[in-house]
């Protein structure tokens, strides 16, 4: 395993930002391992529905989890509002970051991650590949 650490800094999507750290460092296959900072806005979609939910903050980011890789990823996070209140779900572009948002990815160094259009739903479903099977094709 790799460990990557990075400071998003005010206005940058969250999920853009992500991505782009991926794609940048070729990374196939990693987690995340932890996340704090804050968001002026968040943009959730719930399970499988294709409605948004899109709310201003500022919010408290105070748990993330997903799998990433340079091929796509799934990002789950729950924020806090002033009032404490919790809100929680997949989340998508449109999470810009109010202070900052730090972040530790922890990259998985023998498999490989993608998605493609799943069996089950209309959305990608995961695909894992360990890494001697990635030499071999």
């Amino acid at each position: 395993m790799k460990e990557h650490v990075l400071k998003l800094m005010p206005g940058q999507d969250l999920v853009t930002a992500l991505d782009g750290y991926c794609k940048k460092h070729e990374i196939e296959a990693a987690y995340i391992g932890t996340m704090v900072g804050s968001l002026a806005k968040v943009a959730f979609r719930k399970g499988f529905e294709r409605t948004l939910f899109v709310m201003d903050g500022p919010f408290e980011i105070v748990s993330c989890v997903g799998t990433l890789s340079r091929q796509g990823m799934h990002i789950h996070a729950s924020v806090s509002d002033r009032e404490f209140k919790v809100y929680g779900g997949h989340i998508v572009m449109g999470c810009h970051v109010q202070s900052t948002a730090e972040i530790v990815i922890i990259e998985l160094e023998n498999h490989q991650l993608s998605r493609t259009k799943g069996e089950l739903t209309d959305f990608k479903e995961l695909r894992i590949v360990e890494a001697s099977q990635c030499k071999e094709s």
